[in-house]
Protein backbone atom coordinates (compact mmCIF):
# COMPACT_ATOMS: atom_id res chain seq x y z
CA UNK A 1 0.00 0.00 0.00
CA UNK A 2 1.20 3.50 -0.31
CA UNK A 3 2.18 5.61 2.09
CA UNK A 4 -0.15 7.71 3.31
CA UNK A 5 0.15 11.31 3.05
CA UNK A 6 -2.97 12.33 5.57
CA UNK A 7 -4.25 11.11 8.40
CA UNK A 8 -7.97 12.28 9.41
CA UNK A 9 -8.53 11.27 12.82
CA UNK A 10 -6.05 8.16 12.80
CA UNK A 11 -7.78 7.23 9.34
CA UNK A 12 -4.59 7.36 6.60
CA UNK A 13 -5.73 8.41 3.27
CA UNK A 14 -3.50 6.82 1.08
CA UNK A 15 -1.45 8.49 -1.98
CA UNK A 16 -2.54 9.13 -5.62
CA UNK A 17 -0.31 6.07 -6.47
CA UNK A 18 -0.07 2.16 -4.60
CA UNK A 19 1.66 -0.39 -5.77
CA UNK A 20 -0.26 -1.25 -8.53
CA UNK A 21 -0.46 2.16 -10.16
CA UNK A 22 3.41 2.08 -10.01
CA UNK A 23 3.97 -1.74 -11.91
CA UNK A 24 1.44 -0.25 -14.48
CA UNK A 25 3.62 2.54 -15.00
CA UNK A 26 6.51 1.01 -15.03
CA UNK A 27 4.62 -1.71 -17.96
CA UNK A 28 3.53 1.36 -19.93
CA UNK A 29 7.41 2.69 -19.42
CA UNK A 30 8.63 -0.52 -20.88
CA UNK A 31 6.07 -0.33 -23.59
CA UNK A 32 7.05 2.91 -25.15
CA UNK A 33 10.72 2.30 -24.62
CA UNK A 34 10.09 -0.89 -26.92
CA UNK A 35 7.92 0.67 -29.29
CA UNK A 36 11.04 3.19 -29.39
CA UNK A 37 13.33 0.50 -30.25
CA UNK A 38 10.49 -1.54 -32.79
CA UNK A 39 10.41 1.73 -34.98
CA UNK A 40 14.13 2.75 -34.82
CA UNK A 41 15.26 -0.40 -35.77
CA UNK A 42 12.95 0.02 -38.29
CA UNK A 43 14.07 3.26 -39.55
CA UNK A 44 17.81 2.22 -39.42
CA UNK A 45 17.19 -0.92 -41.21
CA UNK A 46 14.87 0.55 -43.98
CA UNK A 47 18.24 3.86 -44.21
CA UNK A 48 20.92 2.43 -44.40
CA UNK A 49 20.35 -1.71 -45.79
CA UNK A 50 16.80 -0.83 -47.62
CA UNK A 51 15.67 -3.51 -45.95
CA UNK A 52 12.55 -4.07 -43.92
CA UNK A 53 11.62 -6.83 -41.12
CA UNK A 54 8.13 -6.30 -41.41
CA UNK A 55 7.49 -6.46 -38.06
CA UNK A 56 7.49 -3.34 -36.57
CA UNK A 57 3.70 -2.70 -37.19
CA UNK A 58 2.62 -5.23 -35.30
CA UNK A 59 4.87 -4.90 -32.42
CA UNK A 60 4.27 -1.52 -31.93
CA UNK A 61 0.50 -1.87 -32.33
CA UNK A 62 0.93 -4.86 -28.97
CA UNK A 63 2.65 -2.32 -27.06
CA UNK A 64 0.49 0.19 -27.82
CA UNK A 65 -2.58 -2.15 -26.46
CA UNK A 66 -0.21 -2.28 -23.32
CA UNK A 67 -0.14 1.20 -22.98
CA UNK A 68 -3.57 1.73 -23.42
CA UNK A 69 -4.65 -0.44 -21.24
CA UNK A 70 -2.39 -0.04 -18.09
CA UNK A 71 -2.45 3.38 -17.94
CA UNK A 72 -6.10 3.22 -17.51
CA UNK A 73 -4.95 2.77 -13.39
CA UNK A 74 -2.05 4.91 -13.82
CA UNK A 75 -4.61 8.20 -15.61
CA UNK A 76 -7.71 6.91 -11.78
CA UNK A 77 -4.80 7.05 -9.32
CA UNK A 78 -3.61 10.51 -10.44
CA UNK A 79 -7.06 11.94 -11.13
CA UNK A 80 -6.76 12.51 -14.64
CA UNK A 81 -9.64 11.64 -16.15
CA UNK A 82 -11.66 14.63 -17.94
CA UNK A 83 -14.88 15.86 -16.29
CA UNK A 84 -16.97 19.22 -16.72
CA UNK A 85 -14.78 21.40 -14.67
CA UNK A 86 -17.76 24.20 -14.96
CA UNK A 87 -19.71 21.65 -13.22
CA UNK A 88 -17.35 20.58 -10.35
CA UNK A 89 -17.32 24.28 -10.38
CA UNK A 90 -20.88 24.73 -9.19
CA UNK A 91 -20.87 22.25 -6.33
CA UNK A 92 -19.49 22.41 -2.87
CA UNK A 93 -16.35 20.46 -1.95
CA UNK A 94 -18.51 18.03 -0.30
CA UNK A 95 -20.82 17.57 -3.10
CA UNK A 96 -17.86 17.70 -5.92
CA UNK A 97 -16.31 13.96 -3.72
CA UNK A 98 -20.15 13.01 -3.98
CA UNK A 99 -20.17 13.67 -7.81
CA UNK A 100 -16.94 11.64 -8.26
CA UNK A 101 -17.44 8.97 -6.30
CA UNK A 102 -21.26 8.49 -8.17
CA UNK A 103 -18.93 8.95 -11.14
CA UNK A 104 -16.55 6.44 -10.38
CA UNK A 105 -19.39 3.76 -9.45
CA UNK A 106 -21.03 3.86 -12.86
CA UNK A 107 -17.18 3.46 -14.50
CA UNK A 108 -16.41 0.43 -12.18
CA UNK A 109 -19.54 -1.00 -14.02
CA UNK A 110 -19.06 -0.38 -17.07
CA UNK A 111 -15.04 -1.67 -16.46
CA UNK A 112 -16.01 -4.34 -14.92
CA UNK A 113 -18.46 -5.46 -17.89
CA UNK A 114 -15.18 -4.63 -20.11
CA UNK A 115 -13.24 -7.34 -18.14
CA UNK A 116 -15.95 -10.05 -18.35
CA UNK A 117 -16.06 -9.39 -22.42
CA UNK A 118 -12.17 -9.26 -22.66
CA UNK A 119 -11.99 -12.32 -20.92
CA UNK A 120 -14.61 -14.04 -23.42
CA UNK A 121 -12.91 -13.06 -25.93
CA UNK A 122 -9.42 -14.11 -24.65
CA UNK A 123 -10.56 -16.81 -23.88
CA UNK A 124 -12.39 -17.88 -26.83
CA UNK A 125 -8.93 -17.08 -28.47
CA UNK A 126 -7.00 -19.36 -26.43
CA UNK A 127 -9.05 -22.24 -26.86
CA UNK A 128 -9.41 -22.07 -31.20
CA UNK A 129 -5.84 -21.31 -31.06
CA UNK A 130 -6.44 -17.84 -33.16
CA UNK A 131 -3.50 -16.39 -34.41
CA UNK A 132 -2.58 -12.97 -36.08
CA UNK A 133 -2.51 -13.34 -40.13
CA UNK A 134 0.52 -11.68 -39.83
CA UNK A 135 4.68 -13.32 -40.53
CA UNK A 136 4.54 -13.59 -36.30
CA UNK A 137 1.23 -15.41 -36.32
CA UNK A 138 0.95 -14.20 -32.68
CA UNK A 139 -1.41 -15.78 -30.76
CA UNK A 140 -4.14 -13.51 -29.97
CA UNK A 141 -4.55 -14.35 -26.47
CA UNK A 142 -1.35 -12.82 -25.57
CA UNK A 143 -2.40 -9.16 -26.47
CA UNK A 144 -5.84 -9.69 -25.42
CA UNK A 145 -4.33 -10.35 -21.98
CA UNK A 146 -3.59 -7.57 -21.17
CA UNK A 147 -6.46 -6.22 -22.18
CA UNK A 148 -7.83 -7.57 -19.11
CA UNK A 149 -4.92 -7.29 -16.92
CA UNK A 150 -4.97 -3.76 -17.82
CA UNK A 151 -8.96 -3.34 -16.91
CA UNK A 152 -8.25 -5.25 -14.01
CA UNK A 153 -6.08 -3.12 -12.79
CA UNK A 154 -8.38 -0.32 -13.63
CA UNK A 155 -11.31 -1.64 -11.64
CA UNK A 156 -8.96 -1.83 -8.69
CA UNK A 157 -7.56 1.48 -9.04
CA UNK A 158 -11.41 2.58 -9.20
CA UNK A 159 -12.49 0.50 -6.03
CA UNK A 160 -9.08 2.86 -4.20
CA UNK A 161 -9.82 5.38 -5.29
CA UNK A 162 -13.51 5.66 -4.20
CA UNK A 163 -11.98 4.20 -0.65
CA UNK A 164 -10.39 7.43 -0.61
CA UNK A 165 -13.01 9.67 -1.37
CA UNK A 166 -15.20 7.93 0.92
CA UNK A 167 -12.97 8.38 3.37
CA UNK A 168 -12.27 12.04 2.53
CA UNK A 169 -16.33 12.79 2.45
CA UNK A 170 -16.58 11.05 6.16
CA UNK A 171 -13.78 12.94 7.24
CA UNK A 172 -14.77 17.02 5.84
CA UNK A 173 -11.65 16.78 3.17
CA UNK A 174 -11.47 18.48 0.52
CA UNK A 175 -11.33 16.63 -3.06
CA UNK A 176 -7.81 15.55 -4.22
CA UNK A 177 -7.14 17.25 -7.30
CA UNK A 178 -4.31 16.16 -9.94
CA UNK A 179 -3.58 12.87 -7.69
CA UNK A 180 -2.57 15.21 -4.39
CA UNK A 181 -4.47 16.12 -1.68
CA UNK A 182 -4.82 19.58 -0.82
Amino acid sequence: MAEPIIEAAGNPIPAAEGLLERLCRLLCMISIGVMIGVVGVEIVTRALFNYSFQLSDELAGYMLICLAFFSLSVTQANDGFHRVEVLQGLLSPRLQIVSRILFDLVTLVFASVLIWLFYKLTNSSFRFGSTAPTLLGTPLWIPQTAMVLGMAAFVASIVRTTVCNIARLRHGLPPAGGGEVH
